[in-house]
This record gives structure tokens, C-alpha cells and sequence, in this order.
């Protein structure tokens, strides 16, 4: 770091330690001084450390009277004026119009700030930051905003214009200050519970704020708000989450734990807040591509949980999105579900720091599944692992691949064995004797199976009948057990299917193939199959 990044870094410290300008604080810091004071350590309110300050040097005589009474005020504890300006009649028809539409709800209202010498005055606006003009080097005036300290300090912070209702109060948008008693983020917004059992939200203050700059906006123009992380069963996980989150310096200036009640009749209340340490070491990287994910514990990795075992909660009728992903973790003796969530699950196992000295070694990511994604159709069908976490190195999901492929191959032939009354020696002989021919007309057989099974699936609504369905389906692939009536549905599908892209021939050959899956024959040789047939044994030799 250069000399003049620690002038600059002295100055905004002074500044803020005594209430006066950046420009005075250099001026001050530039004079001789025979000895240097240290300073104690000051407390500073959530989001000053991100905040510019106001040039009150800059500003003409009118201006500065008004930054010096709200500063005065500030001193005293003293809550600011709040005024609401007639509003332009474009912004009441607008308001009308939404109204008429019955899309009141999604009706947000934003405001444009102007400093007085008792508070601010507020004129309603139709659009917020991210409006017609609003570029990345014009984004419109500065208002002084007053910060009292716990010890009395006053900062003048230079806030953006820009100020939104929440909840029947004005509040900054781009800190969460209440424009009238500025310092502290408001509280989160009322949500409700998406389950009966899930009583506990983790909700954290996403800060945008970079480098000095209070204007905290992403790439479209949103702005630093609140997030809900998740959703848990008790108070001891939330507090876990909550603490992780904010166990570091950065984009997350607080973390609330919220109760909701056994009904949604209940208001919830913030039971626990959370925020970053002074001394909080800043957060560490991401790692880069290629590089590990987590440190891996000692031992093996546990065996996923059974997809019985990982189910939904029963969600609230009016729950329009409910948390569907999931993290679960490995106690030692089992798995358990530890939040839900909205796709956050791997953020939340980074902050917490899964894996080796972590608070759980092992942990995975389930969420709902939608087979037919591909043909734009959203239907769940049950939940599936979608992420392990700490990510598996290469040589563990070779090991992972090559466990998969002998449970199929295990599966084949004890399926063969069942099936066809042989011992598990004779259905390896018969799989080697048959070679690729006989393993194409099992394959054939296993296709249009569970080509009727798709036919019925689809038929039917998402429910417990299509998810059923579809695990006989993945029973039916993964592990070569057959649904009932297997021959029969076959049959069905095979009589429904039009023959106009293909001979009898090969819907007779189908039918063949079903049978020798469903029922192998005791000599495939003069059954004729394929793969045991004379013209197949001379290619073969």
C-alpha cells in the first residue's frame, strides 16, 4: 500500500472519529504535531465503514446551515423531520391504473430526497434508481444524512437521493436506514412461514456497498436489501447460519433469526441479531477453477441417504414458492436436513465451512426434480441429489462412476438370475456366451417397458401417482426391477404405438425382446435369441 492510500485511509478515519470532513481531516493530518495520539477504537454504525462522506467545505452557506441543523439535531437524539410533498399527478394515475389491475401488491413506491433544516422532504417518484437517465456516471444528487455513534460522534453520510416504503416506513434505499432516525438497518419485512414445522428464518443484509461508495447497486440497479437464506426446524441451526454468515468482513452486514408461529396467524419476531465483528478477518476468496472446494475429512464419504428418506414438508396451501432445495449433513451416525432454502444450498456450505474442521465434515444438496426440464415442462417428480459437499476430488468421482457402473452390472445379473431360475455364476456365463446381441435384446426389452411407463406418467398431474411412477422407473433402469404387469403394459404401449415408422417386424422383435427380460428362457439357443442363434455363434467366432 502506498503512502497516500494511508493518508487517505488516516483521513477517512479522522473524519469519521471527529464529525468533520475528509477535506479537513487531510488538512489537519498535513499540519506538524509533536506527538501522535492514539485513538481509541470508535463504534461505528452498520454500513458507515461503506459509506462517503459529505465534503461539507464544498457546499455553499445555505447548503451548509442545513448539514450543520441536522447534525445539530443528530448531537441531541433527536429524531428527523419526515415531510411528503404533493406528488406529481403522473405518479397518482400510475398508482390508479396498478390499482385497477388488482396489481396493488407489486406496487412499489419510491420517493426523491431533499434535506431540510429539520429533517427531509419527500416527493414521490414512479421509478427508483434504475430510471430512464440513470447511468453509471450520473446517478444524481447526494443528501446529507446525520449518523450518531454510540459515543456520540456525528458522521455525515452523503446518501443517494433515493428512498423506498417498507412496511409504512420510508427507508433509504441503498443502506436500509430509516430516513427519519438513520444508522441502524430497519428490521427485515414480515414473510410467512412456508410449513407448519419450518418456524426459524435466516434473513441476512445483502450490503452492495464497495470501497468507500454507499452507492451499493449490481449491473441492473438493485440495490442492498434484504434476502431470506433459509428456513429451519430450530433455533440452534438458524443461529449456526446466522453466526456464519457474518463471521466475516464483507457483503453481509447482518444476520436476523426470526420466529414465526405454529400458524401463519402468528407475527413473526427477530429473536437474535448478528453482526460483523470490527476485527472480522476479511472473507476469504472463492476458490478459482480447478481448485478443491472444501477440505475433505479423514475417512470415506458416507453413502447418500436413500430418496425416501429426503421428503418435502407438507407446505403451506398459499406458499406461491416455497424453499424446495435443501442442505443436509452428516452427524456422525445419520444423515439430517439442516435448512431449507432457495438454491442457496452451496453458499451456505461455503460460509459454514463444511469439511474438515468444519462444524459437519459431510453435507449434500438436494432439490425438487424435473425430468422433462428438456422439454420446458417444470413438473416435480420427487427430489434428487443434486451436490456433495466438499466437492469431490477427481479420483473420488472416478471411484463414485466406477461404483455406479458395477451396482448396474450387479444388478443385471442378479435380475437375470431371479428371473430366469439360475444361480449367479450360470447368468454371468449366459451374459458372456450371449455377448453384445443379448445384452441389445435385454436393453430393448428394458426400453419399452419403460416406454409404457413414461406414456402413463406423463398422462397423469404432479402427485404422488406420477412420482410414484416415477421411481419405478428409476427402479426399473438403475436396478432392473420390474414394475406389475410388466409384459402387459408393454404389450399395450406396443399395440398403441403407430407402425408407420417401423415394419411388424421389428414390433414383433420388441415383443421378443420384452418376453426375454421379463421371462428368460431356460435355452436361449433354441428359443432363438439373439446372441445364442448358429449365424450368431459363427460372427462371434
Amino acid at each position: 500500500m502506498t503512502d497516500d492510500k494511508h493518508a487517505k485511509r488516516a483521513a477517512r478515519e479522522l473524519a469519521a472519529r471527529e464529525g468533520i470532513s475528509y477535506t479537513a481531516a487531510r488538512r489537519r493530518l498535513a499540519e506538524p504535531s509533536d506527538v501522535d495520539q492514539e485513538q481509541p477504537p470508535q463504534l461505528i454504525p452498520i454500513a458507515i465503514s461503506t459509506a462517503a462522506l459529505f465534503d461539507i467545505d464544498a457546499l455553499d452557506e445555505g447548503e451548509r446551515m442545513v448539514v450543520d441543523c441536522l447534525r445539530a439535531l443528530a448531537a441531541e437524539g433527536q429524531p428527523l423531520a419526515v415531510r411528503m410533498a404533493e406528488p406529481d399527478p403522473e405518479v397518482v394515475e400510475a398508482r390508479m391504473r396498478a390499482e385497477e389491475k388488482g396489481i396493488t401488491p407489486q406496487w412499489k413506491r419510491w420517493a426523491s430526497v431533499e434535506a431540510a433544516v429539520d429533517g427531509y422532504v419527500l416527493r414521490e417518484t414512479q421509478y427508483g434508481p434504475n430510471r430512464s437517465g440513470y447511468t453509471s456516471t450520473s446517478r444524481g444528487p447526494r443528501v446529507p444524512v446525520p449518523v450518531r455513534t454510540a459515543d456520540g460522534t456525528v458522521t455525515v453520510v452523503a446518501m443517494p437521493e433515493w428512498a423506498r416504503l417498507h412496511e409504512g416506513r420510508w427507508i433509504w434505499e441503498h443502506t436500509g436506514w430509516p430516513v427519519g432516525a438513520p444508522g441502524r438497518i430497519v428490521d427485515p419485512p414480515q414473510e410467512f412461514s412456508p410449513a407448519p414445522g419450518l418456524r426459524w428464518q435466516v434473513a441476512v443484509w445483502l450490503d452492495l456497498g464497495y470501497e468507500g461508495k454507499v452507492l451499493g447497486e449490481d449491473y441492473i440497479g438493485g440495490t442492498s436489501d434484504w434476502s431470506t437464506v433459509g428456513w429451519c426446524t430450530n433455533r440452534d441451526d438458524a443461529q449456526l447460519i446466522a453466526r456464519a454468515f457474518t463471521a466475516h468482513r464483507g457483503n453481509h452486514a447482518r444476520a436476523d433469526v426470526i420466529e414465526h408461529g405454529t400458524d401463519n396467524g402468528v407475527v413473526s419476531v427477530t429473536r437474535d441479531t448478528y453482526l460483523p465483528a470490527p476485527g472480522a478477518p476479511a472473507r476469504p476468496r472463492p476458490p478459482a477453477l480447478g481448485e478443491p472446494r472444501g477440505t475433505l475429512a479423514a475417512g470415506p464419504r458416507p453413502a447418500s441417504p436413500d430418496r425416501s428418506e429426503i421428503t418435502e414438508p407438507a407446505w403451506y396451501q398459499g406458499a406461491k414458492h416455497p424453499p424446495t432445495s435443501s442442505l443436509i449433513v452428516w452427524t456422525g451416525t445419520g444423515w439430517r436436513t439442516l435448512v431449507h432454502t432457495y438454491w442457496q444450498s452451496a453458499n451456505i456450505a461455503a460460509v459454514l465451512g463444511i469439511g474438515a474442521g468444519g462444524p459437519y465434515e459431510w453435507a449434500e444438496a438436494w432439490g425438487p426434480r424435473h425430468p422433462d426440464r428438456d422439454l420446458h415442462d417444470w413438473t416435480q417428480e420427487g427430489r434428487e441429489l443434486t451436490h456433495r459437499f466438499p466437492e469431490p476430488s477427481y479420483q473420488e468421482r472416478t471411484k463414485l462412476i466406477d461404483a455406479m457402473r458395477r451396482a448396474h452390472e450387479d444388478a443385471l445379473v442378479d435380475a437375470l438370475a431371479d428371473r430366469g431360475g439360475l444361480t449367479r455364476d450360470q447368468a454371468v456365463a449366459r451374459l458372456a456366451q450371449g455377448g453384445e446381441q443379448y445384452r441389445q435384446v435385454l436393453e430393448v426389452g428394458q426400453a419399452t417397458i419403460s416406454r409404457a411407463l413414461h406414456t402413463a406418467r406423463r398422462a397423469l398431474p404432479e402427485g404422488p401417482e406420477r412420482t410414484a411412477i416415477r421411481h419405478a422407473l428409476d427402479d426399473l433402469m438403475y436396478r432392473h426391477l420390474l414394475p406389475a404387469d410388466a409384459e402387459c403394459i408393454a404389450g399395450e404401449q406396443l399395440d398403441r404405438e403407430v407402425e408407420s415408422t417401423r415394419s411388424p417386424e421389428t414390433t414383433a422383435w420388441c415383443r421378443r425382446a420384452v418376453t426375454e427380460y421379463v421371462s428368460p428362457a431356460a435355452d436361449p439357443a433354441a428359443a432363438g435369441a439373439e446372441g445364442f442363434r448358429p449365424q450368431d455363434t459363427k460372427v462371434a467366432s
